[in-house]
């Protein structure tokens, strides 16, 4: 599909590549059967041996200088060539030198034996009509160079009017080790952008977790109404923080395929209760009138499998999008039974619409359908873009529909998985009461997280042990054989949380004694981070902030 004259060339290169190879492996083996080292030795060996064995022969020239450096030049006549010879019997003339293998193979035999990268051209070829079949060879930087001084000596003409080619072999490794180059510092970028993130990630989420931990345990006191609206505010604030971390986290996670899915059994109900509390946030934060309606299709099972949390933020994302965009009329949201096996979920808005154009580009990351400075709306431009990609993960596909002015629909599918033996929905409700003291050891060595979380077990009637790094802890946790469950930050001073597991394990191998379980209850939430700590062997991971009701049910779960 290239022509003629391309496909011959790429068919030269190929020949040349493989022959240069075969002379290299040769004279590897022929070197360590000879007991040969110097280079000159080397070299000879391979024209006297052929000679010998009467396959060939090579008449290397008094003019050439073979020094083991960039200075290296080798002229020959190959008499016996049996590329020319089959144009010879068949009594056929090429336009071009064709003794492509033998420049190859000879080639690759030096190269062998002075250990540098060279290269062997044709000048002169008896199927061609000349007297002899005469090659140079030299590194291949310095071939041009010896190319030109040898038709200038012999006749400037003969250059212009006889083809040769240069093996591009070199060009292209050269092409290679730039591409190999440029993917380490590509990986080596990668690598350090998601070391800044997950240090950002942990220096930020560290504090964070501390703000809306302890602003939830004073909720729950009795408070003024005043206060209590006060607190809801910083909550909510808090909580839109970490929403806009998690946002760029997982996006760091889905690019890299390494967003893990995790089916449960859920309820359509309570994923709407939970979209409408928030929406009604919103909208209260907005002093909007919007009015919102929901409906979930009555044929849907009251439970169904899927990723709730992932589901939740992909709802989160399209309510929030419709109350950012719409200032009077009508949000709906809903799920109907599309098809026997599929879902269509759907948040339909009487706001300002997007432009046609737009609706694939705020798909985008970072897109926006007004992505001016001065526009009036805010946002990260991330919302749809994950959003996308969770439907995707999840098996569906997401679309909208939307006229300048009239408002905006989207719809995604996702597969219906209906779980008809589901007795315990996951709701918000969490029991947490204990019915005796489960004694926990809890290891943090950030003093105001480790308060936060000692004052929540505590609250519920669990006995914790503190622990402040991780040696602390192993020596804790071999010295109250009483402790049921571990608690334990990742990222600690004197000794880290996969070690001090690493520990403990051993222990009660050593001792003999039940594995019991561990969470871990960290700030890091990059991509790989909870596969990691399953498979260094912790039972649980728990990313901050956390929800108090989380921790307390995944505990639960864990020693019930």
């Amino acid at each position: 599909d290239r022509g003629d004259k391309q496909a011959l060339s790429i068919g030269k290169n190929f020949l040349f590549d493989i022959s240069r190879v075969i002379g290299m492996n040769d004279a590897k083996n022929f070197h360590h059967k000879m007991k040969l080292s110097n280079p000159i030795e080397k070299l000879s060996a391979g024209p006297v041996h052929f000679a010998y064995s009467g396959w060939a022969f090579v008449d290397i020239l008094p003019e050439s200088s073979p020094s083991p450096d960039e200075n290296y030049f080798l002229t020959y006549h190959h008499p016996f060539s049996f590329e020319a010879d089959s144009w010879i019997r068949a009594g056929k003339k090429s336009e071009t030198p064709v003794c492509i293998m033998n420049s190859g193979y000879s080639s690759g035999w030096c190269e062998e034996s002075f250990g540098i990268e060279l290269t062997a051209v044709e000048v002169t070829c008896k199927a061609c009509g000349d007297e002899n079949c005469t090659f140079i060879m030299a590194p291949p930087h310095k071939i041009n160079e010896h190319l030109d001084k040898y038709f200038s000596k012999k006749n400037i003409a003969y250059k212009k009017t006889t083809a040769y080619d240069v093996p591009t072999f070199f060009e292209r490794k050269k092409v290679e080790e730039e591409m190999e180059k440029s993917k380490r510092k590509a990986e080596e970028s990668d690598r350090a952008k998601s070391d800044f993130l997950a240090n950002m990630s942990h220096e930020i989420r560290t504090p964070l977790n501390a703000i809306i931990g302890y602003v939830d345990l004073i909720l729950q006191d009795n408070i003024s109404a005043e206060h209590k609206d006060y607190l809801l505010t910083v909550k909510e604030s808090g909580q839109l923080l970490q929403r806009v971390i998690n946002d760029i986290l997982d996006l760091s996670k889905i690019e890299a395929g390494q967003l893990v899915i995790d089916k449960i059994s859920y309820s359509p109900r309570h994923l709407f209760d939970y979209t409408e509390d928030t929406a009604k946030a919103l909208l209260m934060q907005k002093n909007s009138k919007v009015k919102l309606i929901r409906y979930i299709d009555p044929r849907i099972s009251p439970a169904i499998v899927t990723d709730s949390v992932k589901l939740q933020q992909i709802m989160y994302n399209l309510i929030s999008n419709a109350i950012k965009f719409t200032e009077k009329g009508s949000i709906e949201f809903g799920v109907k039974l599309a098809e026997k096996d599929t879902l269509e979920f759907y948040v339909k808005d009487t706001g300002i619409g997007i432009p046609k154009a737009k609706h694939e580009a705020i798909f985008e990351k970072f897109g926006q359908a007004d992505a001016s400075t001065t526009r009036k709306y805010g946002g990260s431009g991330l919302g749809l873009t994950i959003s996308r990609k969770l439907v995707e993960l999840l098996g569906g596909k997401i679309s909208l529909q939307s006229n300048e002015g009239k408002g905006t629909a989207f719809y995604f599918t996702l597969p219906y998985i209906p779980d008809a033996e589901a007795s315990n929905i996951h709701n918000s409700s969490t029991e947490t009461s204990a019915t005796s003291k489960k004694v926990i050891l809890l290891v943090e060595d950030n003093l105001i997280n480790l308060k936060l979380t000692l004052k929540v077990l505590e609250k519920y009637d669990y006995k914790v042990i503190p622990a402040k790094n991780g040696k602390e802890a192993v020596d804790l946790f071999m010295a109250h054989p009483e402790i049921e469950l571990v608690v334990m930050d990742l990222q600690m001073p004197i000794m880290d949380g996969l070690t001090a597991l690493g520990h403990m394990r051993e222990y009660e191998i050593k001792t003999k004694t039940a594995a019991k379980p561990f969470i871990a209850l960290t700030a890091h939430a990059m991509k790989g981070d909870m596969e990691r700590c399953l498979e260094a062997g912790f039972n649980q991971y728990v990313s901050k902030p956390f929800a108090i009701e989380h921790l307390l049910k995944t505990i639960k779960d864990l020693i019930a």
